[in-house]
């Protein structure tokens, strides 16, 4: 008989799986970061870097630095796989939202943006059959609502730009779906490795076509916006967000993650002093709204992880301690 020769992996005592509450403060805290995208987006791309290598830089540090846990052994392959194809998506999404930044104000680009409520919840039950409840197909509408309230006048002007961003809100509800359905195999930072990975990967082909200068920062301080954007908008808040959202399921995950929207129209207007409305602060509200109406639920996946795990403790864990994946 052939055993299962990788370490188990043994938690501290002290471990505790992390509670649903503690899980949707994480999210939000991720999205607020992801908030400050705007700011080093337009700076990289006042310094003369294309959309595209922007997107790609932000990911590069993450795929580098995370390629050795690439998992493809056993169960995890089929995670692996799922993940790498979300970060390919998301690459591409990310290069139209920072040209979408690059011409209509933060706050257009931003409601747009935050749309991917909706495309998480609808891909999560086309997909893998996650049933969306009455409550979360509100939530998903009113953020919705929001984002067209939020974006008033703008609606009539650069149609074509943005026509293109709507496909960052879907590639990035994609990418909630199958990380709150899918991953669950995966520990945390092993959910961040393929996606940063698929990004990277999946830029390059339209990085080769580029002009050189379009494509690798030209100073030091340039260099060093590229390491921002990789630090706080990317690496770390997708391992905060892959700890999280598996947690609370695909709708709560997605609409707290929509308090990125406020966080938008707050850095547009400090930062670039883009006015408020009264339409964006109503529409700041509705996103509160939404958030606190979905109601939390941990995913398939996770649930049946822990299953397994209960019933096979000593090839999983300490059998005295029930910890997290």
């Amino acid at each position: 008989m052939q055993t299962d020769t990788r370490p188990a992996e043994i938690p501290t005592p002290n471990e505790r799986p992390m509670s649903e509450t503690t899980a949707t403060l994480l999210v939000v805290v991720t999205s607020i970061l992801m908030g400050s995208v705007p700011v080093f987006a337009r700076e990289l791309t006042d310094a003369g870097l294309s959309a595209v290598s922007v997107s790609f830089y932000r990911n590069l540090l993450g795929a580098v630095v995370l390629f050795r846990l690439l998992r493809f052994d056993g169960a995890r392959r089929s995670a692996t796989l799922w993940a790498l194809g979300a970060g390919c998506g998301m690459g591409l999404g990310w290069t139209a939202y920072v040209r979408a930044v690059e011409v209509v104000p933060v706050s257009t680009a931003g409601v747009i943006y935050m749309s991917y409520p909706l495309f998480a919840i609808v891909l999560a039950w086309a997909l893998f059959r996650e049933t969306p409840t009455r409550r979360a197909m509100i939530s998903g509408m009113i953020v919705l609502l929001a984002s067209i309230v939020a974006m008033g006048p703008e609606l009539g002007g650069e149609t074509d730009v943005l026509v293109v961003a709507f496909a960052a809100p879907l590639s990035f509800g994609f990418a909630v779906a199958v990380l709150t359905e899918r991953l669950a195999s995966l520990r945390p930072i092993e959910r961040v490795a393929p996606i940063a990975f698929g990004s990277t990967v999946g830029l390059l082909p339209i990085m080769a076509t580029q002009p050189f200068d379009a494509s690798i920062p030209s100073s030091l301080s340039t260099w060093v916006l590229a390491l921002g954007i990789a630090l706080f908008t990317a690496i770390g808040p997708q391992w905060m967000y892959s700890s999280a959202a598996p947690r609370v399921g695909p709708a709560r995950a997605a609409v707290a993650g929509s308090v990125e929207l406020p966080m938008m129209f707050l850095v547009g207007y400090l930062w670039f002093d883009e006015a408020l409305t009264w339409q964006q602060g109503l529409a700041g509200l509705m996103v509160l709204g939404a958030i606190l109406l979905v109601p939390s639920r941990p995913s398939p996946g996770l649930a049946m992880v822990r299953r397994k795990r209960r019933l096979i403790p000593g090839r999983f864990y300490s059998s005295s301690v029930e910890t997290s994946p």
